[in-house]
């Protein structure tokens, strides 16, 4: 069980460097990936998290709530009050929250989710098969 939670973790903490570096390291990557690379990481990085967690929940559900929540997150760039606009302003909140509605993004966490759901089972079996 530990082993799993190190794995995620540091699959977690890999996918928010990689996310990160897609947008404040542009020129390292590709310009499709510097386009769509940011949110289809971040999808998967947030499985990855919820993993850390919620080691017993099937893998499927998680890769579920996950893309859910980035559908959630991605609606939510609809709304502009001053106050979260305030939030959005901020690295952080910039990051999380994001600036505006685009389609191409829910696809971008249907694509992350899927990816990450598929690592989540290779390394569910990686580890069955050498415990």
């Amino acid at each position: 069980m530990l082993l799993r939670k190190i794995i995620y973790l540091l699959l977690f903490i890999f996918c928010t460097w990689l996310a990160i570096a897609t947008r404040t390291h542009s020129v390292w990557f590709h310009p499709f990936i510097r386009e769509y690379g940011g949110d289809t990481i971040w999808a998967g990085m947030f499985l990855f998290f919820l993993r850390i967690f919620f080691a017993k929940i099937k893998a499927w559900k998680l890769a579920l709530i996950s893309f859910g929540l980035g559908v959630a997150d991605e609606v939510l760039q609809l709304y502009h009050a001053p106050w979260i606009e305030a939030i959005r302003h901020t690295r952080l909140g910039g990051l999380m929250l994001g600036f505006g509605f685009l389609w191409s993004d829910i696809v971008c966490y249907a694509v992350g989710s899927l990816l990450a759901f598929i690592i989540d089972v290779l390394i569910e079996w990686f580890v069955r098969v050498n415990a």
